[in-house]
């Protein structure tokens, strides 16, 4: 019996760890992008993300300043999908906050995809590949 879980484990890391056919071997990473359009007020937009087996810390964009981002490949195991968790700050105070999933991962291995949130007074947008940007996330005041 303990045969056929040795010869079971053999084979999925032979398939998942060493074989040069692996789903994200030729695939380019996802990006995840946090932009900092905060006209009115000019504050700090704080950024804050993590997975499941990461977390990503405190990121800090300056208003119109260069865009926080980070890229990753997507989960091969289905049942373990890649799933980011972001917290976002503004204000003087940092007193506006909103807490979203960024990205979960699709049934098939995603290659490349473009998330962008962008941080406006109002609300946070969401752009996916250069697509148009709608509306997902309105500011909650603490």
């Amino acid at each position: 019996m303990n045969n056929i879980f040795v010869y079971l484990f053999v084979i999925v890391a032979l398939y998942f760890g060493l074989n040069e056919a692996h789903p994200t071997h030729n695939c380019r990473k996802n990006t995840l992008t946090f932009q900092n359009h905060l006209f009115s007020s000019h504050s700090i937009l704080k950024v804050h993300c993590k997975s499941r087996n990461d977390d990503l810390g405190d990121h800090f964009v300056k208003f119109e300043g260069p865009a926080y981002n980070f890229s990753f490949h997507d989960n091969i195991i289905v049942f373990l999908k890649t799933k980011f968790d972001c917290n976002l700050w503004k204000g003087a105070n940092l007193e506006y906050h909103q807490s979203f999933r960024a990205y979960t991962a699709n049934f098939v291995i995603s290659c490349g995809e473009l998330i962008t949130w962008d941080a406006r007074d109002d609300a946070i947008y969401l752009s996916k590949n250069d697509e148009p940007e709608e509306l997902k996330h309105k500011w909650i005041k603490d």
